[in-house]
């Protein structure tokens, strides 16, 4: 796979006419008769460095990637193309109908801004975070209290739609959002998907034998007024969640259901940025009354050009065969941005960046008597230090 992918970034740079290096990404257009096309190559790296302090004896310090990652979008007038792989993940695991190394695989159609349509892998409309990009993330990582609830990526078909209803919106959309990316538009704005069932979900356990018997439903609005605000709600369901039915019990496993609500704002003169987020899913992994809602809020103050403060906290409650629990994470960081491209711009100042988190647990976490039940979440307290670049 590392092969194919270095081979095929050579041989888009050796066929290209004019290689063109803009802040966001390697640009390489190409004449093609009385028309042309664009392939945009991008790629960033996470690599932390940890602590670990459990009760099963492996404490002290240990150094991971989080993400290796190279991927590129392909435009030529309304046809549109993306792939995304992470050479960190495995390639051996097909949950959801692709090797987890590939991220997105998916190719559209963009007829306008208020409509798209797209088809293969990618991010399915379940969770505001969750359809952030990787690299522009508050803090440096996604905790499962919330990821661990969404329906993840899927394969599937989507249609979508952005900047509906107001003409005064800064850009046009390029056919390949899949979030709240373009925070600073204008207007209503919508994604409906039909997906296999949800297998890269925490909250759905994958069962190749139920393609063609279950599938997945997604759908999400928003709206956005410029930097000051973006709304957002979605609903989504993965029939079967626990699997195929069980011949020899006869049981038969209920569809997972999860709702989503966030805000996002940017305030004083984007000095001051705020975050909420609910998320509440149901009938985890097929298992009835299995349930579990989080709420998360974030603050982040730029105290200098290339310095900002960030607090968020996670609290979740969940429920389990009766039984009821609560765990609360608490991020306290400062985000240090190298070299920025452009200071000002929320997503230039994330190209270099380290990022320096404490995460202080709180309810049913490690050595409780009843431990957290629900998905995801650290269970000690952690420190997490992140250098990242992208291109």
């Amino acid at each position: 796979m590392k092969r194919l992918i270095l081979g095929l970034a050579v041989l888009l740079m050796a066929t290209t006419g004019f290689v063109a290096h803009s802040t966001a990404a390697i640009s390489l257009y190409q004449e093609a008769g009385a028309s042309d096309y664009t392939v945009k190559l991008f790629g960033f790296t996470q690599l932390d460095i940890r602590t670990r302090n459990q009760s099963n004896g492996n404490e002290g310090l240990y150094f991971q990637a989080q993400r290796i990652r190279l991927g590129a979008s392909y435009f030529h007038k309304n046809v549109i193309g993306f792939f995304l792989v992470d050479f960190n993940q495995p390639h051996d695991n097909r949950d959801a109908g692709l090797p987890r190394v590939i991220k997105d695989a998916f190719t559209g159609y963009r007829f306008s801004d208020a409509a798209f349509v797209r088809l293969g892998m990618i991010k399915t409309p379940s969770g505001m975070t969750f359809t952030t990009h990787s690299f522009n993330l508050d803090i440096a990582e996604r905790n499962h209290l919330d990821k661990g609830l969404v329906l993840e990526r899927d394969m599937g078909i989507m249609v979508s739609g952005r900047q509906i209803g107001f003409g005064d919106s800064p850009r046009s959309m390029s056919g390949i959002e899949v979030g709240h990316e373009q925070h600073g538009g204008n207007g209503f704005g919508y994604d409906v998907g039909v997906f296999n069932p949800a297998g890269r979900s925490d909250a759905v356990v994958w069962d190749e034998s139920l393609k063609g018997d279950a599938l997945a439903y997604a759908g999400r609005l928003h709206f956005d007024r410029g930097w000051p605000i973006h709304i957002e709600a979605s609903y989504g369901i993965s029939e079967q969640a626990g699997g195929a039915p069980d011949t020899t019990t006869g049981i038969k496993y209920e569809d997972y259901s999860v709702f989503t609500s966030g805000i996002n704002s940017l305030l004083m003169d984007k000095k001051l940025n705020f975050k909420a987020e609910y998320l509440v899913g149901q009938n985890i992994r097929g298992v009835d009354s299995w349930d579990q809602s989080t709420f998360s809020f974030m603050a982040g103050y730029m105290v200098a050009p290339t310095l900002e403060g960030v607090i968020k906290v996670y609290v979740a409650n969940a429920e389990n065969a009766g039984v009821e629990t609560s765990l609360t994470n608490t991020y306290f960081g400062v985000n240090f941005f190298l070299d920025p491209l452009k200071l000002g711009d929320p997503y230039l100042l994330q190209r270099h960046r380290i990022q320096l988190n404490y995460v202080l647990v709180s309810g049913d976490g490690e050595g409780s008597e009843q431990p957290f039940n629900g998905l995801g979440g650290h269970r000690d307290d952690t420190w997490i230090l992140q250098w990242q670049y992208a291109f």
